[in-house]
């Protein structure tokens, strides 16, 4: 204990007594841990954005269904399948228990045009269900979302992204209640969606909802629709456990549904799940090992100093080792200064860290900034002392093993 003391007491002089060189060796080691807890940092912001594109739009537990081309051997019956429609939610809905919530949506074919007062702004409208906006994790800014008795009453009523409510309304004119036409039909704004910020890259479908158009679904059929076909079908289920068991009684349902033709295909998200892991690690691990290498350099500097301190105190430990001092206190008593002088460069380096993070916050999209983690910067610090070790090491073993009687001859 008193070589441990001894060692970091010895550290703490080093660096006192050599300013310059102390600051270069240190200036290694703040670098690599910056760089490392900024990495992480960088990583986290980016799979976190990743994270909420997936969580609002239905999570890992949903599953959507689209249309196939029957198998050829059904091809001759295909005509009698209705398609995915109405019946189908219903028929999910009783029959399946692991069934969360199953929305459906229809698409206007060439888009909406809108229209307010000399104002104008053309959308991709979407009729859909009351449970979209839970599944899709959708709020209104201002007033209320579609509900059962819109669907009911096949209300022509309509909620407005943010940017597309700008570009009708004039600033300071509540949209709320007021009537615009949608493809030269009235419509009663009945909600206004927040302000989505944009996560970046080609596809940002967060963002993309402040120019989102919602009406209700029967309404877009009956209105805009020559069938009652859907466009969009899926399910959420209550867990991701339930996926296998889920799977079967959907296409069981979809089967009787669809009088036995199999023209449906279950597309789960399975695969983008195994997409994230994948990305994450070569994030962490090319990131990751770019800081990695900036505190391995460190350690390099940490190692020539303390070589460079036992050649000038060649003397002072023969005379220890003359006094009684073992050649464990002399390997403890170096490996503690080494790691002395590795955890103050990891502790400024989490200092300079957090600067690190705030200045790419600021230049970086706000869904994907970096974020400053406890875990990242309590690694930096573990690697920072894993490093002043193992730098310390080699110094400390040959300093260990001077011959007494030569030691005590060095000037």
């Amino acid at each position: 204990m008193r070589s441990i003391w001894l060692g970091f007491t010895s550290g703490i002089g080093e660096v006192l007594a050599h300013k310059l060189r102390s600051f270069l060796t240190l200036f290694g080691i703040v670098l690599g841990a910056a760089s490392l807890v900024g990495m992480l940092g960088v990583v986290k912001g980016l799979l976190s954005g990743w994270e909420t594109m997936i969580y609002q739009s239905g999570g890992i537990e949903r599953i959507d269904i689209g249309n196939k081309p029957p198998p050829d051997s059904q091809r001759e019956i295909a005509p009698i399948s209705p398609g995915r429609t109405l019946n189908d939610v219903r028929a999910i809905l009783a029959a399946v228990p692991l069934a969360k919530r199953v929305t459906a949506e229809v698409n206007l074919q060439n888009g909406g045009r809108l229209f307010f007062q000399g104002r104008n702004a053309w959308s991709q409208p979407r009729g859909v269900l009351p449970a979209t906006f839970a599944m899709d994790r959708i709020t209104v800014a201002d007033g209320r979302l579609i509900g059962d008795y819109d669907l009911e009453q096949q209300t022509q009523v309509i909620i407005l992204g943010s940017s597309i409510a700008r570009q009708l309304f004039q600033r300071g004119l509540d949209p709320m209640s007021r009537v615009l036409t949608l493809n030269g039909l009235p419509f009663t704004v009945i909600g206004v969606l927040p302000e989505y910020a944009s996560r970046g890259g080609d596809n940002d479908s967060v963002s993309e909802r402040n120019y989102s158009v919602f009406i209700p679904l029967t309404t877009a059929q009956t209105l805009f629709k020559a069938d009652e076909k859907l466009d969009v079908l899926s399910v959420q289920l209550n867990a991701i456990e339930d996926m296998p068991a889920a799977l079967q009684q959907i296409t069981n349902v979809l089967t009787h549904t669809h009088r036995g033709v199999q023209d449906v295909r279950l597309q789960t998200r399975e695969a983008l799940l195994q997409q994230f892991e994948e990305t994450r690690n070569s994030y962490v691990y090319s990131l990751g090992g770019v800081a990695v290498i900036g505190l391995i350099v460190g350690g390099i500097g940490i190692m020539n100093v303390m070589l460079a301190s036992i050649s000038e105190r060649v003397r002072e430990i023969g005379v220890r080792r003359a006094l009684g001092a073992k050649r464990r206190d002399i390997l403890i008593q170096i490996l503690a200064e080494s790691l002395t002088l590795a955890v103050g460069g990891g502790i400024f380096g989490m200092i300079a860290s957090v600067g690190l993070i705030l200045l790419l916050q600021k230049v970086v999209v706000e869904s994907n900034r970096p974020e400053l983690s406890p875990a990242a910067m309590f690694i930096g610090i573990i690697c920072s002392s894993v490093v002043g070790v193992l730098a310390g090491l080699y110094p400390a073993i040959r300093a260990s093993l001077l011959p007494v009687v030569e030691a005590l001859r060095t000037d």
